[in-house]
């Protein structure tokens, strides 16, 4: 596989049975097991399989010193280390597809922090379409833009928070204001949180990922 990953099915129903597929991509400085204990919290009606990808590199943000794993070099990323991480992401979205063949096709892509910026640079990507991409306290790279006027009906959801002091609000607004240029309408929330998720927040990713499976 291009990337180590994790799974969790929280209904419990074994490998070969057939369900709908959520690839989750953590943030900077984490790793694939950091975002499992969401799967519960999101899982809907009849199971879904959820899959943890980790990111390639090690973060190190000294020299010499390293934890957890980066999908990209920066914010906004360098143009090298995200061309990197989205080919590996396209290449494991393939195999993780082939391993796993999701119920009636249907595949959500979610992220948090580095990991959202990649969902939605990936998401519209992919060779066919998703049945949605999720963006958490995330954001839109907009030096290599994919062809968003291809897919103006991609189900998108963004979520964040106005007290984010890492990655600004303003970060998220800005993603939906280019989508929307684009003809594409997201579902947009914001909450009074900081550089996290919360109950509230999960509820609406939740709701919004059990919509995209109709």
């Amino acid at each position: 596989m291009p990337l180590r990953y994790v799974t969790s099915v929280p209904s419990g129903q074994p490998d070969g049975v057939s369900l709908p597929l959520i690839v989750v991509l953590h943030g900077r400085g984490a790793d694939a097991n950091d975002l499992v204990d969401l799967a519960p919290m999101i899982d809907g009606p009849g199971g879904y399989r959820f899959v943890f990808a980790n990111a390639p590199a090690p973060f190190e943000p000294y020299p010499g010193m390293t934890f957890g794993y980066s999908w990209f070099d920066g914010w906004p990323p360098t143009a090298d280390s995200m061309a990197a991480s989205r080919q590996l992401l396209l290449d494991f979205l393939d195999e993780i597809a082939r391993r796993f063949p999701p119920k009636d096709g249907k595949v959500v892509l979610a992220g948090f922090s580095q990991g959202g910026l990649l969902a939605l640079d990936v998401g519209f990507r992919t060779p066919e379409p998703l049945a949605g991409i999720v963006v958490m306290s995330g954001g839109l790279y907009e030096e290599q833009l994919p062809d968003l006027d291809a897919r103006k009906d991609q189900r998108v959801l963004i979520v964040h928070g106005t007290l984010d002091d890492m990655i600004p609000v303003v970060t998220a607004r800005r993603a939906r204001r280019v989508l929307e240029d684009h003809g594409i309408q997201p579902e947009y929330h914001e909450f009074p949180m900081g550089h996290h998720v919360t109950p509230e927040s999960m509820a609406v990713v939740a709701d919004f990922i059990r919509r995209s499976m109709v």
